[in-house]
């Protein structure tokens, strides 16, 4: 590709990228005074008398993890011919959004205390539908203001205060009789705060759901007969059902519209104080782990280094008697020079650290941004749409680390008989699977997974119009800063080489080192030889403990994600300093753990005597991922004993959701691991063998 032609690619990626950018971006907007920008989100000012739009959207729960768009349910009102749907982010049609004007009037400032919405013909189907989701726990989602959502209101039994939760049940189950019932009746309490004597903003949204059998508005009164679904006998019996609401208008000085969603946040488990100090106490305890680990690890980096560089000068290097010599100097250097870069499981390693950088690139740079933001009031949003951009800018990233690790590599392949090639070739193909493989990867899962969620006419299955955009992503922004990220790395190497190598050894050296290299170097007698079961529980305990140190560091704010993830109706997360502090620990832990664990694999080699070639690398790698397996233990006993999912095609989706995240998450641990091991071995190598 010539010049122009990467200059037009460049060009039509930044465009695109600029396109969904403002596209996950834009929202509904009401009467908005001072719009700064569209993630600077400025309050809308009402005068009495104005109308306020109320926006339905889905219907969810907890137990099936299936929304459903609010007008598509058979028992509800319908739209009039003059409501329309509403723009939708990308990030609001991912979570299965589903935004709609609604035929409520509300007049800021006027009660009305009874109004008919509609008389709703359904079939016995309808009602049986209606039935069901009631049964499974559904709750409705409702906005207004553009963006607060209609609420449960609750009193916390630990501090006494009032909380939301989002959303309002659809109905309820009598727990004696086991009969149904529909809640066709909302009372709306809409909370508001006066700026100045013109203009006041919502900064509540209270809704009271009420079964009645009539057209009649009960109010606070509870004597009143509740509307019971019963499911007609014969299918073509048509039913109407009453559908009625109230409207309430109510000051509020305590609370302002900037503070509006304080009573969404922790839900009355912790007090605000108490939630913060939790936090604060469990990163005290992270940064205590990573102390004991950080000294152990410098202990044994400092015995090994210095002991190294003390006697560098003392040591003979000839291979000729390399079997009275097995201390982990000769490992690393045998680990070293017996690398084969042709070799096909070294080449998927190197990809599989690639995609690993691609995921430490989306969530460090996406966190960090986002945290930057302090005044950013939509900072879930914000989140959500740096990740996606940084997933994909992530392309060049990987790109580049796995061609400068292919090119390093390389120098060690088995092209000729002492095993050593001389010379860095690029390939354009490893370069593109590099940057490439793992949104790939993404994509086809998630598109596997949206043709079942498609097929229970579920809201969180992808429109065609979303597949589409991601398809395009891919091809036109991707793959092409994959070949970028690999043209790029690969002048930089060949114009710096012994600065960028991975392996720091003088040409002359290595070539006499792999001149004198033997077939077999070590003679191996029954006496030294383990058994094979006795070395796997080794390496099997060395790395299954090596992720409980991570996991623990990482198991409070991640308890707190899968809350937001899995129960946004009730828990709010917006602790992402607090996340972002942790998953630094949790990197910097990784790699000292990957670290002591390859000494240790060192040793075993020691006293084996049994070198093999590529396997310590991906040992090294295996370790770094240790801590993902525990969190996909977590996430299976969240959906079975926390959320007990019921469906199999519900449990199925969450499942493969929850392995994906852990899967590519364990990449970016691996990746890290398997980096600072590799620095390490070259480290252990170069005091030894390479001081000047």
């Amino acid at each position: 590709m010539n010049l122009k032609g990467r200059v037009w690619c460049c060009l039509a990626g930044a465009v695109l990228l600029l396109v969904i950018y403002r596209n996950s971006q834009q929202r509904h907007t009401g009467k908005r005074d001072n719009v700064i920008s569209d993630w600077w989100i400025q309050p809308n000012y009402y005068k009495f008398g104005d109308s306020v739009e109320l926006i339905v959207n889905k219907v969810e729960s907890d137990l099936t993890q299936l929304p459903f768009a609010y007008y598509d349910l058979p028992f509800t009102c319908p739209p009039t011919q003059y409501k329309k749907p509403l723009h939708l982010s990308l990030n609001e049609i991912i979570r299965g959004d589903r935004k709609w004007q609604s035929d409520y009037i509300l007049k800021f400032g006027e009660d009305n205390s009874c109004q008919t919405l509609c008389s709703r013909k359904t079939t016995a189907k309808g009602i049986q539908e209606a039935k069901k989701l009631v049964e499974q726990g559904y709750v409705v989602q409702w906005l207004i203001d553009d963006e607060l959502p209609a609420a449960t209101t609750f009193i916390s039994t630990i501090d006494e205060k009032k909380y939301y939760a989002s959303g309002y049940p659809l109905g309820f189950v009598d727990e004696i009789t086991g009969k149904a019932y529909l809640n066709n009746h909302v009372m709306l309490v809409i909370r508001y705060n006066p700026v100045d004597a013109d203009r006041s903003t919502i900064v509540g949204f209270e809704v009271y759901p009420r079964s009645v059998s009539d057209f009649g508005c009960p109010g606070a009164s509870k004597d009143h007969k509740h509307y019971e679904l019963i499911v007609p006998e014969d299918k073509d019996d048509l039913t109407f059902i009453p559908v009625t609401y109230s409207v309430y208008w109510r000051e509020e000085y305590n609370v302002n519209w900037e503070n509006r969603w304080n009573f969404f946040l922790n839900s009355g488990e912790l007090s605000e104080d108490s939630s913060k100090k939790f936090h604060w106490m469990s990163l005290a305890n992270s940064v205590g782990i990573l102390l004991l680990i950080t000294f152990t690890t410098v202990i044994n980096l400092i015995k090994v280094l210095k002991k190294g560089d003390s006697e560098a000068d003392l040591m003979d290097i000839s291979l000729d008697n390399i079997e009275n010599n097995d201390s982990i100097y000769i490992i690393a250097k045998d680990w070293l020079l017996e690398t084969d870069g042709s070799s096909l499981w070294v080449k998927i390693l190197t990809i599989f650290t690639a995609m690993g950088v691609q995921v430490f690139f989306t969530i460090f740079g996406s966190l960090t941004i986002s945290c930057s933001l302090n005044k950013l009031h939509n900072i879930r949003n914000s989140v959500f749409t740096l990740a996606l951009l940084c997933f994909v800018a992530g392309a060049f990233a990987a790109s580049s680390i796995g061609t400068w690790l292919n090119l390093s590599l390389q120098e060690f392949s088995s092209t000729n008989d002492i095993g050593y090639r001389g010379a860095s070739h690029y390939n354009t193909i490893f370069a593109l699977l590099c940057g490439s493989a793992l949104p790939g990867l993404v994509m086809i899962s998630t598109l596997i997974l949206n043709s079942v969620i498609w097929a229970k006419d579920s809201t969180h299955a992808l429109p065609f119009g979303t597949v589409a955009q991601f398809i395009s992503i891919y091809f036109i922004i991707c793959i092409p800063l994959s070949y970028f990220g690999g043209i790029a790395t690969t002048k930089i190497y060949r114009s710096n080489k012994q600065r960028f190598t991975l392996i720091k050894m003088s040409p002359i050296r290595m070539e006499n080192l792999l001149k004198q290299k033997k077939p077999m170097i070590y003679k191996m007698s029954e006496s030294d030889t383990k058994p094979m079961k006795s070395q796997l529980k080794s390496y099997l305990g060395i790395i299954l403990s090596g992720g409980i140190p991570p996991f623990i560091v990482i198991y409070v704010e991640l308890q707190y994600v899968y809350k937001s993830l899995w129960l946004e109706k009730t828990t709010f997360y917006y602790f992402y300093g607090f996340l972002l502090a942790n998953i630094a620990l949790l990197c910097i832990l990784v790699c000292e753990i990957s670290l002591l664990g390859c000494f240790v694999f060192m040793k075993l080699a020691k006293s084996s005597k049994k070198h093999q070639k590529d396997n310590w690398r991906w040992k090294c790698f295996i370790t770094g991922t240790s801590c993902a397996w525990y969190m996909e233990l977590y996430s299976l006993y969240y959906i079975f004993r926390i959320l007990r999912i019921r469906g199999f095609s519900s449990i199925f989706i969450s499942v493969c959701y929850s392995a994906i995240f852990n899967i590519t998450c364990g990449l970016a641990m691996g990746s890290l691991g398997y980096l600072a091991c590799c620095w390490f071995v070259n480290r252990v190598y170069i005091v030894k063998y390479e001081k000047k």
